[in-house]
């Protein structure tokens, strides 16, 4: 059973059992592949076709697989990628509101899903990634730390889906666009206010509120800024986040700086060397986090997943976007199955195991 999918009331239930936590813990997992050495030579990339586009940069000789190797969950294949990109490419995103207060935000009944990190760690820049539209900027991207002042619901429609009709009475700007969203279908992804450096005190407090009190919020994915490593104000809100009982996985973005800080393309030794940093620092995040949250609870933050807005795999297909949009739709039980198929759910899914005899 995966605890990020279930209601946020539910899972601090859960989890303030430890007999329920030694349960739920003790189930198999998938066995994944080891994770290093990573042999380059006998790897095969992705079947991405490769870019045409003039001044388009070096594509990384990069698998999936190897970038973003899953220890705790079941890897995604192919199918299920394409699957995660189709659905995020099938209608721009619609800006459904922006909210400076908690109190002002919509009652909204579709699944959201929160981008939270540092300022200019390059969230928005992934977002507009993330909705397939990097030269629209639905998010604003900006320099200047702390541009994003207010709390932004993008709705997401998936293939087939679309706005309803504006009511008789006419729409009054997109303050009320959230009504005409469908209630199945969609999902709702919020571009939060950075912290640390350019933030302000009282946006951290509304985000907190929307992160502990929001009924309809699925998962935070925090970014970290892969060049720089976990920083003091990262560390913090995870293990806030890990204490309150919210769900939430990190994303570390920028991966491209690590992995080719330059403009020449890294020889196969260097690239792999990079890599085994790469997997060093997501083995640290989850370590230190576990460590100082100091609740004996392990595995939480789920797997560690590696992006960059900037460069790619051929094909338009940003490194490690995909990755991120299939956890979206996992995460709010969106997803599909093996064959592409849209997974339904149920209450078998949530197997609890019998009292073993003392």
């Amino acid at each position: 059973m995966d605890l990020l999918r279930l209601p946020p009331p539910l899972r601090r239930t859960l989890l303030s059992s430890p007999h329920l936590i030694r349960l739920l813990t003790t189930q198999s997992r998938p066995t994944a592949p080891p994770l290093l050495p990573i042999s380059l030579k006998n790897s095969q990339p992705t079947s991405f076709p490769p870019s045409t586009a003039k001044n388009s940069r070096p594509n990384l000789t990069l698998s999936s697989s190897a970038l973003n190797p899953y220890t705790l969950s079941p890897p995604p294949n192919p199918t299920q990628l394409k699957y995660a990109s189709t659905f995020f490419h099938s209608s721009p995103p619609h800006l459904l509101y922006s909210a400076a207060h908690f109190r002002t935000l919509p009652p909204l009944a579709n699944p959201e899903i929160a981008f939270l990190g540092r300022s200019n760690v390059g969230k928005s820049s992934l977002l507009n990634a993330l909705f397939g539209r990097p030269n629209i900027k639905d998010a604003h991207v900006s320099k200047r730390p702390g541009r994003t002042r207010t709390m932004n619901g993008f709705g997401v429609l998936g293939p087939g889906q679309q706005l309803g009709a504006a009511s008789s009475t006419g729409e009054r700007g997109k303050e009320a666009l959230w009504k005409r969203f469908p209630v199945r279908g969609g999902l709702v992804v919020v571009d939060m206010p950075g912290y640390g450096a350019g933030s302000r005190e009282i946006w951290g407090q509304e985000v907190l509120k929307f992160l502990e009190k929001r009924r309809q919020l699925r998962r935070t994915f925090v970014l970290v800024d892969a060049e720089h490593g976990l920083k003091k104000s990262d560390l913090e809100i995870l293990v806030h986040l890990k204490r309150a009982g919210v769900p939430c996985q990190v994303v570390l973005s920028k991966v491209d700086k690590l992995l080719w800080a330059g403009p020449r393309a890294p020889g196969a030794q260097r690239l792999q060397n990079r890599m085994g940093m790469v997997e060093e620092l997501r083995r640290k995040i989850g370590r230190v986090v576990d460590e100082d949250a100091g609740d004996g609870r392990k595995g939480l933050l789920g797997d560690v997943l590696c992006c960059s807005a900037e460069k790619g795999l051929g094909g338009g297909r940003k490194l490690g976007v995909d990755e991120v949009r299939w956890e979206v739709l996992k995460a709010c039980g969106m997803d599909c199955d093996e064959g592409g198929q849209r997974r339904q759910y149920s209450l078998e899914d949530l197997n609890i195991l019998e009292d073993e005899a003392e």
